[in-house]
């Protein structure tokens, strides 16, 4: 019954997964590493990245194989313990809902590329003169998208609580 009732947040996951992955190999045929094209001059481009380290290329430098391993394990882990407690979340806490099946299915769409490549294709690149973001895909979107989601459920959740 649990399930049935979240069969759309499943179907969510799965979606999110599609687009990453279908968005990465698009990115993969039709450019080489490092090739960029400009969207809005001044502000965004498309910029094909391979992203051996974490989060925001955070260890990418790193001379040591086993990083990406500790970083695909660790992701792994979190993964599952973000089932676990989707799986956990009562049916009517659509919020709580919608932001686990985002970061759920941006950490898989990641996970996916990290098992079969050893790194992650990153593209988006956002950037204001030499200040650049770091470059990012579908599924860090999702991802992001999904914790501020939680905060707001969080926060919403504890104001009612005060009132």
């Amino acid at each position: 019954m649990i399930l049935q009732n979240k069969k759309n947040y499943f179907l969510i996951i799965g979606i999110i997964i599609f687009l990453d992955q279908i968005s990465k190999f698009i990115i993969k045929t039709k450019f080489d590493v490092y090739d960029s094209i400009n969207i809005f001059k001044g502000f965004f481009q498309i910029f094909y990245a391979k992203n051996s380290g974490a989060i925001w290329g955070l260890f990418h430098n790193h001379s040591n194989s086993i990083i990406p391993k500790i970083i695909t394990l660790t992701s792994t882990i979190a993964v599952l313990i973000l089932i676990f407690f989707f799986l956990k979340v009562n049916p009517k806490h659509k919020l709580e809902l919608l932001s686990l099946s985002f970061i759920i299915g941006g950490a898989i769409g990641n996970i996916i590329d990290r098992i079969h490549q050893g790194f992650v294709v990153d593209f988006l690149d956002f950037y204001i003169k030499d200040y650049h973001w770091p470059t990012f895909n579908i599924a860090d979107s999702f991802i992001t998208i999904g914790v501020i989601i939680l905060a707001i459920s969080i926060w919403k959740g504890k104001k009612s609580q005060q009132n």
